[in-house]
């Protein structure tokens, strides 16, 4: 189910059978030019072996049109709707599991193509990817990328309409055909030797990119450190810039001073002491980052926000109350500039998780913001500076 609250408070839901009914990660309602459609990331859960035909095309990247009606008036959804599909195969790598491979979190829009990303589950890459629907050369491979790897197309354009999927290779290709590249520059091996767990993506311009690494979720812990966390060179938020001589993205440094990457972190009325059940401390940790968004400011900056990932011994992990923390960081630079740390905006309470981090229609940013002329967030949703990063 999407949920979509307008600048008033109100709530409107879609239903969707995607995502096997508890794996959607992430939407954005593209609204320009009277689309009105919903671009959305999930996973479609484990199944059983061989996966229901539902559950291989309710994966990955989805499109659908807003409900218009009350929740208790919608009538069931029917067959999820792909937009976008994405096989290791296109690598010239063996097949995975069928419907594995688009395991995806985050979601965004910048110049009419839509972004995703994978971090996580032992099939597929983790990577960043867009969809290319710019058409197929004669072997019925993506334009964009025949070999798997490539660039966004000038003739891109955001899809409103879902993939005309041939069902009967479902079972043993899954959706196709594939309309989905990795994104050049970015990592090309497959999860089961992964080093890099990407999650929410922001573009501060076309040729930087910012991207939340969520860490690898090792909770090692000895002498009071979650050690495996402490240790991370990739974890936090990853800069990427293109590179015009070799027409590939690179990354340019990771941010993570002031992140406390595995230094564990009081929470008022969590348990203290050792979980029972796992012998680690309940106190968790940041192991990373998930979603973000941000804001180009008027003085050569980004500010990014994001929230946390966490490690811990309480057995879910990602239930942990965790952070939102901030960081501004100079657009231009190559090399890690000094003095850039993140600070903590909120932390969540005992019994909360925070999920995804936005800019709400309407927001004015503190006083001195406004007496510099930033302004605030359009009521656009497809604004590529203002958007849901969830």
């Amino acid at each position: 189910m999407i949920a979509d609250v307008d600048e008033n408070g109100h709530f409107r839901f879609t239903k969707t059978n995607a995502y096997s009914g508890n794996n959607g990660r992430a939407a954005i309602l593209n609204d320009m030019n009277g689309a009105e459609v919903y671009y959305t990331t999930g996973n479609a859960g484990n199944g059983s072996n061989p996966q229901p035909d539902g559950v291989i095309i309710g994966a990955g990247a989805q499109v659908m049109k807003p409900a218009h009606v009350p929740l208790d008036k919608q009538s069931d959804p029917g067959l999820p709707t792909p937009v976008g599909s994405f096989n290791v195969t296109q690598l010239a790598l063996k097949a995975d599991k069928t419907g594995k491979d688009t395991n995806f979190r985050g979601l965004t829009v910048f110049n009419n193509v839509i972004y995703v990303t994978k971090g996580s589950g032992g099939n597929g890459i983790n990577t960043v990817y867009f969809i290319d629907n710019s058409g197929f050369d004669a072997n019925g491979k993506p334009l964009a990328c025949p070999n798997g790897v490539g660039l966004p197309r000038a003739t891109v354009s955001l899809p409103t309409t879902p993939i005309f999927y041939d069902a009967t290779k479902l079972q043993s290709a899954g959706v196709t055909p594939y309309n989905m590249c990795v994104l050049k520059g970015f990592p090309t091996n497959l999860a089961k030797t992964a080093t890099s767990f990407p999650f929410g993506i922001w573009f501060a311009d076309a040729k930087t990119l910012y991207v939340a690494d969520e860490g690898d979720g090792t909770n090692t812990y000895n002498a009071g450190t979650y050690t495996a966390a402490a240790a991370q060179t990739g974890a936090g938020l990853q800069k990427w810039v293109f590179n015009d001589t070799t027409g590939a993205w690179t990354l340019a440094y990771t941010l993570q001073a002031g992140l406390g990457l595995g230094a564990p972190y009081t929470v008022e009325g969590y348990p203290t002491g050792n979980n029972a059940a796992t012998k680690l401390p309940w106190a968790p940790a940041t192991d990373g980052l998930r979603n973000i968004t941000g804001r180009v400011n008027r003085d050569g900056t980004a500010t990014i926000w994001a929230i946390t990932s966490t490690v811990s011994g309480s057995g879910d992990q990602g239930a942990d109350p965790n952070k939102l923390v901030k960081i501004s960081d100079k657009i231009a630079a190559t090399t890690l500039p000094s003095g850039e740390t993140f600070i903590t905006a909120h932390s969540a309470r005992f019994g909360e998780a925070l999920r995804g981090i936005s800019f709400t229609p309407g927001t004015d940013f503190d006083h001195d913001e406004r007496a510099e002329g930033r302004g605030s967030c359009g009521r656009n949703h497809h604004d590529d500076n203002c958007r849901d990063a969830n």
